[in-house]
């Protein structure tokens, strides 16, 4: 007996296989930027260091200093990129608006990185991102998480506010090198 698959059959499959291999990407999603809309696949090929920012935060100073000076020293490679993501959940430390935040950041650091929208980083009005980023590493507790985020879209690692981006520097030219592995989590086994 021949097995003979029907056209409709092997679209429904090849349609199954992208979407699950899609959503299973970080460059898969959108996030909102003021009121436009950014796919994140326009990152894609790039190493990205995602980042939970707050204005008003004791972390904020040292943090925004070093991705800045991280972004003048990696960022000018074309493979590799700052993405920050404003969010208030931690003691009500990012109160503005867009605009507010962007001017802050612009005037006080002269950030050279992308800035987005306002967001929850955990709970029910996470956005999809944000749930993808937690569910493969661990859960922000607080401002400046960083998950560092390889080529292909597959989250490598994630550091709390304690860690210094100076102290994860060389995990990111790891990665961007091609040096890790994505089942190492333990700090440098990259």
């Amino acid at each position: 007996m021949v097995n003979i698959i029907n056209p409709v059959m092997m679209l429904l499959m090849l349609f199954y296989l992208t979407t699950v291999e899609t959503s299973d990407n970080f460059f898969s999603f959108s996030v909102k930027q003021g009121e436009k809309i950014v796919p994140l696949s326009h990152y894609a090929g790039k190493v990205v260091l995602v980042v939970n920012v707050a204005s008003e935060c004791g972390y904020t100073d040292g943090h925004y200093k070093a991705l800045v000076r991280l972004q003048d020293k990696l960022g000018s490679t074309e493979k590799f990129t700052v993405l920050a993501f404003p969010c208030n959940q931690f003691g009500n430390q990012e109160p503005g608006s867009y605009n507010e935040i962007l001017s802050f950041a612009k005037k006080n650091y002269n950030v050279n990185f992308p800035i987005f929208s306002k967001v929850d980083v955990v709970g029910d009005n996470a956005p999809d991102v944000w749930s993808y980023l937690t569910e493969n590493t661990k859960q922000p507790t607080w401002n400046f998480w960083k998950y560092l985020v390889d080529e292909n879209g597959h989250v490598v690692e994630a550091w709390g506010p304690w860690i210094s981006v100076e102290d994860i520097t060389q995990d990111i030219i790891d990665v961007m090198e091609g040096n890790y592995s994505i089942k190492s989590r333990k700090r440098g086994e990259l």
